[in-house]
């Protein structure tokens, strides 16, 4: 270390006037000022002289620490927040019409809802496509290709019109502030249109006026525009067309073959000229429409048509079943089986005889149509055991109530657990239930009361009903003819009975009786006296007791 001394340095004297400043003791704060401590005093006694106890820090300026005050960064503050806020603004405007630009040129139907804010002058020319079309220009399209767009039917749509709109909104440089929530979107369902065309008028077919029929059914989807304004121009793009054409005339002929019709159809498929939604209790899933016409035979007239599926939830059309109906009647929804969708009921009914084809609704591996339409079936065995197999064989004879009698006990004790081999399941559940339908009807036919007596016995034959039938031909000794001519007229349907219950039950005398009389009616008398003999276990007296009432009822 050097010595000042050495290298001639001389402190320098410090001046009498110039005291030595003391150091400031760290952790220790500044004496205030002489003007701080005066503005202090007075102060302290304002304070003492209102009566109240002076505080130190009562005083002291709004300041932060750093000594800025308060006002300042407040300021600063809302100054940089209208900066963030003018740029966050900006880039969104700016990344919105970036969108906005890139939707016309890739999309140019987004552009749509544009138009309607602007005057006639500013609008904006927009290249639509074709696909997107007015209804005017559906019909006109349809016009130029010489078909007529028919009556419309308004879709449900599985997400509200609403809630697409807010969605699409969300994606749009607008803000949802400017426009009324209930005006967001146009109010436009889909639509289902028939497409017609015209056609000749003919004997099966006479129509008044111009005659049409439904070639086509189209599908058209709304397209929702957000903002769009009640009352403005709904636009709708084709997504599906479905081609209808109709069954094939001996399918509808063949309802009558056994009756006294012997036409013969061709497979010439038949118009199809009206559409009508099923409306009531209808299944769960979609909407149903009746695709139907008419065809007269002679002073008959019997209808036919396509029963069509729509899905929501995938905008698909299906054709799932062609019908046509004996007894004149339109299908019909109605719960036979008790479960959570009605079946499609489509009668065959021809004078007493019940006859009802019964669809229940069942899944169906098919994603834009997941169900299908299935008969109950007679034919199908489920179960491995003879009173239900003898119970089927009754049934497709047109024996219901004998059949219900066998097939109830059965279910009983299997559900009871008394057969446990056997399972209960839906199909034989089914089956039950068909057969249960159409004995309500016989059995309320049997037990009603008829002008007529030979009516009676026919209603009694078809409910199975021997012994009833037997007494009301042995009390009716002046309506015998009558009732031979009846059984000459149904015989079909009332041998095919019979001969269900003589294999049943071969040596039941009333079933032999009857067996003869039907023999007698259309073959004659010798005829049913040689079928008498071949039958097992006929004693001498109940032969004489069925000869004798022969001698009386047939000539």
């Amino acid at each position: 270390m050097m010595n000042p001394l050495e290298t001639g340095h001389q402190p320098s004297a410090r001046k009498k006037s110039q005291p030595l400043k003391p150091q400031a003791k760290p952790g220790k704060p500044q004496a205030p000022s002489g003007l701080q401590r005066r503005q202090i005093r007075r102060s302290q006694q304002a304070v003492l002289a209102s009566g109240k106890k002076s505080s130190p820090n009562a005083l002291k300026p709004l300041v932060k620490r750093g000594g800025q005050p308060l006002w300042i960064l407040w300021k600063k503050w809302i100054a940089d927040g209208v900066a963030f806020t003018l740029l966050l603004g900006g880039s969104t405007l700016i990344g919105g019409c970036a969108w906005f630009s890139y939707q016309l040129i890739v999309n140019p139907d987004v552009g749509i809802w544009l138009n309607q804010f602007l005057p006639a002058w500013t609008q904006i020319p927009l290249q639509r496509r074709d696909s997107i079309q007015t209804l005017e220009e559906i019909s006109q399209t349809l016009k130029k290709e010489g078909l007529i767009a028919g009556k419309s039917f308004a879709l449900p749509q599985l997400n509200s019109p609403n809630s697409v709109a807010k969605n699409q909104a969300a994606l749009l440089p607008l803000p949802s502030a400017f426009v009324a929530s209930k005006t967001w979107v146009q109010e436009s369902p889909d639509l289902l249109i028939p497409v017609l065309k015209t056609r000749k008028s003919s004997v099966t077919h006479p129509c008044e006026g111009v005659c049409q029929e439904i070639v086509q059914l189209r599908l058209y989807q709304a397209v929702q525009m957000p903002y769009q304004r009640p009352g403005t121009t709904s636009y709708y793009r084709l997504t599906q067309q479905l081609d209808t054409q109709g069954p094939a005339e001996s399918f509808v002929i063949a309802s009558l073959i056994g009756t006294e019709s012997n036409q013969q159809g061709s497979n010439k498929p038949l118009p199809l000229t009206r559409l009508t939604p099923f409306k009531g209790k209808i299944p769960q899933m979609g909407l149903w429409f009746n695709l139907n016409s008419e065809r007269v035979m002679g002073d008959k007239i019997v209808p036919y048509g396509q029963i069509i599926h729509y899905n929501p939830n995938h905008h698909h059309l299906s054709m799932m079943l062609e019908w046509k109906s004996a007894a004149g009647q339109q299908p019909i929804w109605q719960e036979v089986t008790g479960g959570k969708d009605p079946e499609l009921l489509i009668e065959q009914t021809i004078g007493l005889e019940p006859q009802f084809s019964i669809y229940q609704v069942q899944p169906f591996k098919f994603i834009p149509n997941p169900i299908q339409l299935t008969a109950i079936s007679l034919d199908e065995v489920f179960l491995d055991n003879y009173n239900y197999r003898q119970a089927l064989r009754l049934a497709r004879s047109g024996l219901w109530s004998p059949a219900l009698d066998l097939i109830k006990p059965l279910k009983k004790n299997i559900v009871s657990g008394n057969q446990s081999s056997l399972k209960w399941s839906s199909a034989v559940q089914g089956q039950l239930d068909l057969i249960e339908f159409h004995a309500k009807i016989t059995k309320a036919q049997a037990i009603a009361a008829w002008a007529s007596p030979s009516q009676q016995v026919l209603a009694s034959l078809i409910d199975g009903r021997w012994s009833e039938a037997l007494e009301v031909l042995k009390n009716s000794p002046g309506n015998q003819q009558e009732i031979a001519n009846l059984l000459r007229s149904n015989g079909g349907r009332i041998k095919n009975r019979l001969n269900a219950a003589l294999l049943e039950q071969p040596d039941q005398l009333d079933l032999k009786t009857w067996g003869a009389l039907m023999i007698a009616a259309e073959e004659g008398r010798n005829e049913a006296i040689t079928w008498l003999d071949e039958q097992p276990e006929t004693n001498q007296k109940d032969r004489q007791e069925i000869l004798e009432l022969l001698l009386k009822s047939i000539e």
